[in-house]
């Protein structure tokens, strides 16, 4: 599967999430889903096993069935990080083992890598399972109460609402500049897409140090810290 899971993959997520009657794992509070999934990835992580990996990716599945996750949000965040995997599984065929298994030109790939590598695979795939029944089963506010809770440190809780908060204004300024360059036929094929890709892209990062900076001397101005968020807040506000 190419592609990835792009911001309106993520708000049609929380769409259908708000919108449904809660179900499986939407049911379960946010802090038992928190630390269920840091179990299973540290449990995957300290403990590598091809036969753990498979019970967890399972399990993650069932919650995500259980839940009436539509599949293809499921997929999207499951599946496009594993192209990354599949090379390193070519090199851990190409450059460990001992016994030949097949032959590609001059490349020989051997039984003992492919194993090591499918393996590594078969954790990220896991690992990325639970993620995403978390992500799709939790409203975001959620997950950063669940964070509080777990009395993680106010300045990373507060970073993320942040970014929660602004990713959506800088996702409509994306969304304008396309349109505006689609208007000026800056989409008519390949190399003028990713040229007026690149372009908007370097705007975006530009506004995006403007507007910290305005959000930073506001809130100094006002005696509070640019780092910190009232808990009481709406990221989302």
């Amino acid at each position: 599967m190419s592609g990835s899971f792009s911001l309106q993959d993520f708000l049609a997520a929380e769409a259908s999430l708000y919108g449904q009657i809660p179900r499986g794992l939407a049911r379960w509070d946010a802090r038992l889903k928190v630390a269920l999934t840091t179990l299973a990835v540290l449990s995957n992580v300290l403990w590598p096993s091809a036969t753990l990996s498979i019970w967890l990716w399972f399990a993650a599945w069932l919650g995500l069935a259980l839940s009436r996750v539509p599949w293809r949000q499921a997929a999207l965040v499951i599946f496009p990080p594993l192209w990354e995997k599949l090379l390193v599984i070519i090199g851990f065929g190409w450059g460990f083992g001992n016994t030949p298994l097949a032959h590609w030109g001059p490349l020989t790939f051997y039984r003992e890598g492919l194993t090591m590598g499918l393996t590594a695979g078969l954790r990220v795939l896991a690992e990325m399972s639970w993620m995403a029944a978390l992500i799709l089963t939790t409203a975001f506010t959620d997950i950063l109460a669940a964070l509080r809770w777990f009395k993680i440190p106010a300045i990373v809780v507060d970073l993320l609402a942040a970014m929660y908060r602004y990713v959506f204004l800088l996702f409509d300024e994306y969304q304008t500049m396309r349109a505006a360059a689609r208007a000026r036929g800056g989409y008519q094929n390949y190399r003028t897409s990713m040229a007026t890709l690149g372009q908007i892209l370097a705007q975006i990062f530009m506004r995006a140090l403007e507007r910290a900076e305005r959000v930073d001397q506001a809130m100094r101005v006002r005696g509070r810290d640019a780092l910190t968020i009232p808990s009481s807040e709406n990221p989302r506000a």
